[in-house]
């Protein structure tokens, strides 16, 4: 079960599709580009030309956009005259209507009448035949696009002009409709494209007869058919799993659900989150009478009250199909399988359990006539599997080989096959067929001949027939590869087994999340290497299969995931020295991530001081560290991420020898620091820390993210505090600081804010600076009137960063402007949520990259800045309206998308206060303690209006 034949398959090209087209004219560019956004948010996948990672690269773009249009599932059609008197834009909407694809209108400059046959005859057709006298298209073309005019008149889509002229309402039910005609795709899809499944038909028909009829246990009215599939990894069960899912929505009428259990034991939160998230996904599909809204309330507390839903649901439903994909070999897996087919499916459903072994599944299912091996291939749909990969471009058929040729490919194939415990006879491996063809694709993909030699190579191809000798074929590929892509392949897969930190976007970023673009930026940290670089690695082992082909996500098959593991488990050889290092040999181990203090990645060690290579270090809950976390000996230390450590009191490096003793690492080495090597440190919910002395020896750090650090006031310079003479973050130090972010500080007593004002205007001077962020949380309880007025004024710095692009301000009441942005020539986003004292903000449009802005909160704002049209608002998470789960924004001034002010309809949920709304809770205080006085009989000890302003 895998991808079909060489002309749909090319090596390195990407899998992802789109199914909303956004087909316009360059006139209403700006108008799309939004409507792009929108639909992101809403989850869809809309193809906008002018976003990169719609066209692939080094491929010429016209094919690209014609083939995009004839694959999408909904061509969206900005109508207006530029759209009707261009030629790209007719291309695409004949290219809709040839393909069959769904057409929505939007008459956005243009209405309905002016698409009526005798406008398109005298208006429309005469601006075709200039392009035809130009020679941009033929002759042949005019009739095409006439017919696809009247598609466009007789298909049902949206008047602007009935939108009061509103664009924000007209993009809102525009993204209504979208989603309407075409709902996202789920995050448990079941696509599998039919053309791009070898023996699609033929298997899905086989497992369809392989079901078994039996009583559900303690139901004597209930018979369902159940199916278990068992097979070595990566054998197609997934595929073949989905693929039923697939098949079977005529049979039960769209009621599927499709369930993927994780392979391995996560830590119990992202177990829990994940166990969650199916939940939910199963009362949507399943559950009969509740709307979406019921499966989005499920939460951690709530869990049990999901599957009350569920059950409930089902008892009024009609037969279902559930499939239970990749039980594993623990018992959490175990359990929740178990838990799914006992919660009252309707008699008649079908249930379909895939596991890697007969036992797994009997433990689930209970019944050993249900537990069967998968379907396997046969021998001319590993043939054609085979060469989809080995010579995509040259091979179309096996009917075309000659007889030598085919000879060749016989003895490929016999490479692949493998026995398993269970099956009566080998069977064929589909990711082995992969894996070897791209192999043979780099020896020569033109010239099957030329395949022999390396077939008679028997150090590389060791023919055995035993499925734990699938490496030997896997690791042709990997050991083709430079030492350091080598590495970077065991990082994805083997560090996202015990982690998810790389998943966390930045903060700075806004729009969709890009998995792969995370990932690449973590290797680049890691290894010390650009992100350009890192992208190329990332590609090259795309190309070699060893991780999946997407442009958006990074996939590894769990067969490579233990391929992975038993490399690093081999004792003596690089790998095993490099990342699974015994203990009495720490000092060669390069990641470590402990978790509860539980090493997730590296085996058992001593102290973390014997791990001298250490080049990642990530701590997450490890409360047995003690107070003093001693990295002075880990020179090579690149990455220190510490989270939820309670008892942590301070990062001690080589030269804090005392609280007070801070200057001789920088009189040693006055360049570098001590942790010269150190470029990342990410410090998160540390309860007890109280000291960040080894931040002055980071002289090469580029990222550095504190936030909900309790007892951050105590090392924040703009706290009047005992804190001796020990300033814990001086910019002068970190001159190679490129993002900087704190969160959480807290605005107490003794705060100063003139200091606040110049240690930021110290920060912002920094040459390398890209992405800056200080979000203080304000206690309102000690602001007053007499604390004072202060400005933020640019100007004052003589050499502000030039690099600047993110600037996110949550800044103290008593700062009422900022002066001098203009000067920030390379921002693209300004994030000044909740500046609850901002008064001003001037003209931005002398900005010319900006792009995104939120004032969200900052409910003084006397005006909007005058904006450029290119700008728009930063994603909020959480803002939705009471239907259509759509985004709310305000409309105002053309800026729709940007909140200055409260929306008093919504304002109950976001937490905006005004100054009116400030005003009714005045007001409403008063009446309360007014309403005490009387039914107490109490006299007031202090007059009430003062007692209000106390409040």
């Amino acid at each position: 079960m895998e991808s079909a034949g060489p002309k749909r398959r090319r090596i390195g090209e990407s899998q992802s599709k789109h199914d909303i087209f956004l087909s316009h004219s360059g006139q209403e560019k700006n108008f799309v580009e939004q409507l792009y956004h929108d639909l992101k948010r809403m989850k869809q996948r809309p193809f906008f030309d002018q976003d990169s990672n719609c066209l692939a690269k080094a491929e010429k773009f016209a094919p690209e956009i014609i083939e995009a249009a004839g694959r999408c599932r909904v061509g969206v059609v900005v109508v207006s005259e530029g759209y009707l008197t261009s030629k790209w834009p007719m291309l695409e909407l004949s290219r809709f209507v040839e393909c069959g694809v769904k057409v929505f209108p939007l008459f956005f400059k243009l209405s309905p009448s002016d698409l009526k046959e005798n406008e398109v005859e005298t208006r429309w057709k005469q601006s075709w035949r200039k392009l035809v006298e130009r020679g941009e298209v033929n002759e042949e073309v005019l009739e095409l696009w006439s017919k696809a005019a009247k598609e466009l008149r007789s298909s049902n889509g949206l008047e602007y002009a009935k939108f009061a002229d509103s664009e924000y309402k007209y993009r809102c039910a525009v993204v209504e409709e979208i989603c309407r005609l075409w709902p996202a795709r789920p995050k448990f899809s079941t696509d599998v494209p039919r053309e791009e499944v070898q023996g699609y038909e033929r298997l899905c028909k086989v497992a369809s007869s392989m079901f078994t009829e039996a009583k559900v246990m303690g139901w004597d009215e209930k018979i369902h058919k159940y199916l278990g599939l068992y097979g070595m990894g990566s054998v197609g069960k997934t595929t073949l799993c989905k693929a039923m899912c697939s098949y079977s929505e005529g049979e039960f009428g769209g009621r599927v659900c499709y369930l993927e259990l994780p392979s391995d034991q996560a830590s119990e939160r992202i177990a829990r989150n994940e166990r969650l998230a199916r939940l939910k996904h199963a009362v949507r599909q399943l559950a009969a009478g509740f709307d979406r809204s019921v499966s989005d309330s499920i939460s951690e507390e709530a869990e049990e009250q999901g599957w009350e839903c569920l059950e409930d649901g089902l008892r009024i439903q009609l037969p279902v199909f559930l499939a239970i994909d990749n039980v594993g070999d623990f018992e959490t897996s175990r359990r929740e399988a178990r838990k799914y087919l006992n919660v009252g499916l309707p008699s008649g459903s079908k249930v379909l359990v895939t596991g890697r072994s007969q036992e797994i599944l009997r433990s689930v299912l209970g019944k050993t006539e249900c537990c069967k091996p998968i379907p396997r291939l046969e021998w001319l749909e590993a043939a054609m599997l085979f060469l989809s990969y080995a010579a995509p471009s040259v091979i179309s058929s096996v009917s075309f080989l000659k007889t030598e040729e085919r000879e060749i490919v016989e003895r490929c194939l016999s490479e692949c096959r493998f026995e398993d415990n269970g099956y009566p006879s080998s069977q064929y491996h589909p990711l082995v067929l992969r894996a070897l063809g791209t192999y043979f694709h780099d020896v020569d993909s033109g010239n099957v001949m030329s395949w022999e030699e390396a077939l008679e190579n028997k150090n590389k191809l060791q023919r055995s027939r035993e499925a734990r000798n699938v490496n030997a074929i896997l690791g042709l590929n990997y050991h083709s590869l430079s030492e350091q892509v080598k590495l970077v392949f065991l990082d994805c897969a083997l560090y996202s087994l015990g982690s998810d930190e790389w998943k966390y976007r930045p903060w700075w970023s806004v729009g969709e999340p890009n998995y792969l673009n995370m990932w690449v930026s973590w290797i680049s940290e890691v290894h010390g290497i650009s992100p350009s670089d890192a992208k190329l690695m990332m590609k090259e082992l795309q190309r070699l299969s060893l991780v999946e082909d997407s442009s958006s996500e990074v996939l590894i098959h769990d067969v490579y995931k233990e391929f992975a593991r038993v490399l690093v488990e081999k004792e003596g050889s690089k790998e095993w020295q490099w990342w699974m290092s015994q203990a009495s040999n720490a000092t060669q181990l390069e990641r470590l991530v402990l978790n509860e203090d539980q090493p997730i990645i590296g085996r058992a060690i001593g102290r973390i001081l014997d791990c001298r290579s250490l080049v990642y270090l990530e701590l997450v809950d490890c409360d047995d560290i003690g107070p003093n976390l001693e990295v002075g000996s880990l020179q090579s230390l690149r990455v220190l991420c510490v989270y939820s450590c309670d008892n942590l009191k301070r990062v001690v490096c080589s030269c804090s020898n005392g609280h007070n003793d801070q200057m001789y690492c920088s009189n040693r080495a006055p360049s570098r620091g001590c942790m010269s090597e150190l470029v990342t440190v990410k410090l998160r919910y540390l309860a007890s820390l109280e000291d960040l002395a080894f931040l002055r020896h980071c002289w090469s750090l580029q990222h550095l993210e504190i936030s909900d650090v309790n007892s951050i006031l105590y090392l924040f310079p703009a706290f009047d505090a005992d804190c001796g003479s020990y300033e814990p973050i001086n910019f002068r130090y970190l001159k190679a600081l490129r993002t900087f972010s704190m969160r959480g500080v807290r605005d107490m007593p003794g705060f100063d804010c003139d200091a606040l004002v110049r240690w930021l205007l110290t920060a912002l001077q920094l040459k390398n600076l890209t992405a800056f962020e200080y979000r203080g949380l304000a206690y309102e309880d000690f602001q007053n009137e007499e604390a004072g007025v202060y400005t933020i004024d640019l100007n004052d710095v003589v050499q502000l960063s030039p690099r600047l692009s993110v600037l996110s301000l949550a800044l103290p009441k008593q700062i009422e402007e900022v002066k001098g942005l203009h000067l920030l020539s390379a921002l693209t986003t300004l994030n000044l949520h909740w500046c609850r004292g901002l008064r001003q903000l001037l003209d931005l449009r002398c900005l010319p990259k900006l792009k995104w802005l939120c004032v969200h909160g900052c409910c003084k704002l006397e005006a909007l800045p005058l904006l450029g049209p290119e700008v728009r608002d930063i994603p909020c998470t959480g803002l939705y309206s009471l239907r259509g789960h759509q985004p709310v924004f305000l409309d105002w001034e053309g800026h729709e998308c940007l909140l200055p002010y409260c929306y008093n309809q919504y304002s109950d949920n976001l937490g905006w206060n005004c100054s009116e709304c400030e005003k009714r809770e005045e007001d409403a205080t008063r009446d309360e303690i007014r309403h005490m006085q009387e039914e107490f009989e109490m006299e007031p000890e202090m007059d009430v209006e003062s007692q209000v302003e106390g409040e």
